[in-house]
């Protein structure tokens, strides 16, 4: 579709002057082709393996998948395969609360130790509410040392995950302030089980997933048999590598569903359509105190409408979802690959939909990418380096020249001849090595010490001068 036309039909949907149907029969061809233009350059880095779609009012605009969903056996992933969906799975959580509340069985600002004997005297004050809208001022459990190592391999029970925290003070006094907690959605986890006696997987069923239909939405045990779940993978010095699992019990409520993009846009039409929540709890849900985010949603604006949304991020996979509700606009993009840059991904796509520059938002933090900063080998004698510039980074090569490279996410970087770089991160927050997509070449390597990195580029030097 010429670009005049494409843009007159973006402004009679965004007025809601034409059907959305009729308005996108022309269109929907065009959309489709650019928005998968715009993702398999990802998908050829192999920074993006995973599925995207664009759904609006109902319409599917763009449906696609990429990559594999089992390297070893070389399944690909298609728009069915199911991914584990990270902390998207809060927002089914904070639903799963709100309907226990419509029944009676809770309220939002009753005190969690009411539904939970046993907890430290000092959670006394701390509300259901603050555990929804992360005031409690518990400490996060996966930022402990050991979560990676051991409890997110060996915990068997929610409470078993959260009584590791039952010793250590609260960061703030509770509802004094705002810091993101996973602690306190296992937490609300465990709380929906001891309300209706049933596991967190069956109540969640009964309580939101059923009514809103949603079928291929569930537990991610992995030690449960799940049709057409994708593997998670993350990278170690330059590899492939098969991502830990993560038990039920170290993520349920904070991060424990697996889901389908088909299911998350179908989720989207169901709440927006109030098959759900009623209206009062559904206010509830996207009711912003002052910190920009609601009940397992952050609240804000893009391109100039509203959108809610949150990304999720966990051994070996990535996702987010962006709703624009004044739109009925859902983009999602589920990724198991720890390399997605899901945010920028989902923003872009939102760029293209609604005929507006870009605006992705990413800011990584100059600590990170102090870690960044170094050495890494990406052939016999090629070497590149990274050093930190400003609020992005600057790369250098032995076979690359010198490069700027602004974030597309915190591990994802992009210059401006379309090379992309992606690191390889440790638990810990350690660089081990980077893949690099560079017009007409795709590398990998691990990042290498100053010592060994001069020894390269001597070696380099003297073959270069021999006779």
């Amino acid at each position: 579709m010429p670009e005049t036309r494409r843009r007159i039909v973006q402004l009679a949907l965004l007025a809601g002057l034409v059907p959305i149907r009729t308005a996108l029969a022309g269109s929907r061809r065009s959309l489709a082709d650019e928005a998968d233009a715009l993702v398999r350059p990802y998908a050829r880095a192999g920074l993006f393996s995973g599925a995207v779609i664009v759904a609006r009012d109902g319409v599917v605009l763009f449906r696609q998948a990429y990559g594999a969903a089992n390297r070893e056996w070389d399944v690909a992933n298609t728009p069915d395969t199911r991914f584990r969906i990270a902390s998207l799975s809060k927002q089914f959580t904070a639903a799963a609360i709100l309907k226990l509340q419509e029944a009676g069985q809770t309220g939002l600002d009753d005190p969690v130790s009411r539904h939970m004997p046993g907890l430290p005297a000092g959670w006394a004050p701390i509300t259901v509410r603050m555990l929804l809208d992360h005031r409690s001022g518990l400490p996060n459990v996966t930022a402990l040392a050991d979560y990676d190592s051991t409890i997110a391999r060996v915990a068997r029970q929610p409470m078993e995950v959260v009584g590791r925290l039952f010793g250590e003070a609260l960061l703030f006094p509770a509802g004094s302030a705002q810091e993101y907690s996973n602690t306190g959605y296992i937490l609300l986890g465990a709380v929906i089980e001891r309300l209706t006696g049933e596991s967190f997987a069956e109540a969640l069923h009964g309580l939101v997933l059923g009514p809103a239909g949603l079928s291929r939405t569930g537990d991610a045990d992995p030690e449960r048999i799940v049709p057409r779940r994708a593997v998670g993978y993350h990278r170690v010095a330059g590899q492939w590598r098969n991502a830990t699992p993560v038990t039920a019990a170290a993520a349920l409520g904070a991060g424990g569903l697996v889901s389908t993009v088909d299911d998350l846009a179908a989720w989207d039409r169901a709440m927006l359509g109030g098959r759900v929540l009623g209206p009062a709890a559904m206010a509830e849900l996207v009711k912003d105190e002052g910190y920009g985010y609601g009940l397992g949603l952050y609240l804000g604006l893009a391109y100039g409408a509203r959108l809610w949304s949150h990304g999720g991020f966990l051994h070996g996979f990535s996702a987010i979802k962006d709703t624009y509700p004044d739109l009925g606009l859902t983009i999602v993009v589920l990724g198991n690959t720890e390399t997605t840059p899901a945010q920028t991904l989902s923003r872009r796509l939102g760029a293209l939909v609604l005929g507006q520059p870009e605006a992705t938002g990413i800011v990584v933090p100059p600590n990170v990418l102090e870690r960044y900063a170094g050495s890494y080998r990406t052939g016999r004698r090629s070497i590149l380096r990274l050093t930190r510039a400003g609020d992005g980074l600057v790369a250098q090569g032995t076979d690359l020249p010198r490069l700027v490279l602004a974030p597309e996410s915190d591990r994802v970087f992009v210059g401006g001849d379309g090379t992309r770089i992606a690191l390889d991160i440790e638990p810990d927050g350690r660089a081990t090595g980077l893949l690099l997509d560079a017009p007409g070449q795709t590398r990998a390597g691990p990042r290498i010490d100053s010592r060994t990195a001069r020894r390269i580029s001597t070696r380099r030097l003297a073959r270069a001068i021999q006779p």
